[in-house]
């Protein structure tokens, strides 16, 4: 009954993605909602599930080409800012590949592996088409249709911690019991339809960031805010029955790089600016203390004090970590040093660190926990090549982003506002990535983080567009004072 319900879920997808590629973009929403439910009523819970909407992604992909340009140099500035880090970084993927394959033997785990680093970059290119195509209100269709499915799939959450019993409910697996040393107490995670209450949580951070988006992006008027405090409040509220404090982090990060650049990019603005990045750093170093160790590790005991009552969830999202000197130490510094020490200066190979890699001979039990935070995790697949090179791609993208942040700014106050939140949103994913890699290894949520950047690194595109009235995604435009290049 599982795999027919499956099938009638996945086909119709498919279909609608092959028909038009950018239709494809929204069935990958419904069915990375879709995809978990089933997962949990499927005899044996089999991992992957994870994998349909990458499934429903590649059918889109392939239905685009041919039709649009897919190659990553034919988004503007690409070729001249980003190509040559990028293409040295693949190359290295495709040596750390094969370095795990001759050691390990499993094309799983290198796959695995592939897919962790590999999953945004179809979704960023055809972001980037989808936007060219669709301008803003097509970037808006994509937003509220994901807001509008993930708050339905979040009630499901409450549901769960209300006492609602469904085989649908609950992590996938024996599920986990979060320990709060400062309240003595372990906290229920709920999930509701969701795999884990870790993506629970990053999917209620990420629609709060977006609806705040959405919802300034336009004129704002007494009514509109009034709604969206009320949805931000319940969203915020679902986020802490997952039990995981980050998402707060995630959204204070988020919102102190937005206001960041409202003010660094108005005039007169620069005291707020600095402001706002304070915020953000602390927000980053109180991210680092709220984490809790690998989940795995606290996997339900026949017996333990739990509390039922919503406050407890409440003071552990106010909880004060005390020891976050040492947590930076032990999430940043030391996993690079254990992965040096243990694998060399070349790392173990593709895969090795990677989410979902336990489940075909890798992963923390076998090659130790140094991939919990993204600093190790990248030095213990990478190598310190890895890792020096993925710096370099990083501050190339900030650089570029910052070009366009620029341009954009100049020409449409609207699409300005937009893209300081894309990147804003990006920042704040990077931030948690830094500490904590395990949501990281679902792929619908790469696939999210790569349209938008390919929604953002298409912004100066429709600015040009808007500004000299020509019909967006057909004319060329140029601004070589800014460095952008050839606009395609």
């Amino acid at each position: 009954m599982a795999y027919f319900l499956t099938a009638l879920v996945l086909l119709p997808a498919l279909a609608a993605a092959f028909r038009n590629w950018r239709h494809g973009l929204f069935a990958c929403v419904v069915v990375a909602i879709l995809q978990d439910p089933l997962r949990k009523l499927t005899p044996g819970e089999p991992v992957y599930y994870i994998l349909l909407t990458g499934v429903v992604l590649g059918a889109a992909f392939l239905a685009a080409w041919g039709r649009v340009p897919l190659d990553p140099n034919r988004i503007a500035g690409w070729r001249r800012h980003l190509s040559v880090p990028f293409n040295l970084f693949i190359l290295l993927l495709a040596a750390q590949a094969a370095n795990a394959y001759l050691q390990f033997g499993s094309p799983i785990l290198v796959g695995i592996g592939l897919l962790s680093y590999l999953a945004p970059l179809p979704a960023l290119v055809l972001g980037y088409q989808y936007a060219k195509r669709g301008g803003i209100r097509g970037i808006e269709r994509w937003l509220w249709f994901y807001l509008v499915v993930v708050f339905l799939a979040l009630i499901s959450v409450y549901l769960e911690y209300a006492g609602f019993n469904s085989p649908v409910f609950g992590e996938v697996g024996p599920g986990i019991a979060i320990y709060d040393r400062n309240l003595g107490l372990y906290i229920e995670a709920n999930c509701g339809l969701f795999r884990a209450s870790e993506v629970a949580a990053w999917h209620a951070g990420t629609a709060a960031c977006l609806l705040f988006l959405v919802g300034t992006e336009r004129r704002l008027t007494i009514p509109r805010i009034l709604i969206a405090f009320l949805l931000l409040g319940f969203l915020v509220g679902i986020g802490l029955l997952t039990g995981r404090r980050k998402m707060l982090v995630e959204v204070s990060i988020f919102l102190s790089v937005y206001f960041f650049l409202m003010a660094m990019f108005r005039k007169g603005g620069h005291k707020l600016a600095i402001v706002a990045v304070l915020f953000g750093v602390s927000s980053y170093i109180a991210a680092v203390g709220l984490l809790e160790p690998d989940p795995a590790e606290k996997r339900y005991h026949t017996r333990y004090q739990q509390q039922e009552s919503y406050l407890s969830y409440v003071e552990r999202g106010k909880t004060v970590i005390e020891d976050i000197p040492e947590r930076l130490a032990g999430l940043g510094i030391r996993p690079v040093e254990w992965a040096v020490s243990q694998f060399g200066l070349l790392g173990a190979g593709l895969g090795t660190a990677s989410q979902g890699a336990q489940h075909f001979g890798g992963g923390a039990e076998v090659f130790g926990g140094a991939g919990e935070g993204g600093l190790g995790k990248i030095t213990m697949e990478l190598g310190v090549p890895g890792l020096l090179l993925v710096a370099w791609l990083a501050v190339a993208m900030t650089r570029h982003i910052w070009r366009v942040l620029t341009f954009v700014s100049a020409r449409s106050a609207r699409l300005a506002r937009l893209s300081y939140g894309f990147f804003a949103l990006l920042v704040a994913n990077g931030a948690v990535f830094s500490v904590a890699t395990q949501v990281f290894g679902d792929v619908f949520v790469l696939l999210v983080l790569g349209l938008t950047l390919g929604f953002l690194l298409a912004m100066p595109v429709l600015a040009k567009g808007e500004a000299s009235g020509v019909r967006r995604g057909e004319s060329g435009v140029e601004d070589r004072t800014l460095g952008l290049g050839r606009m395609v």
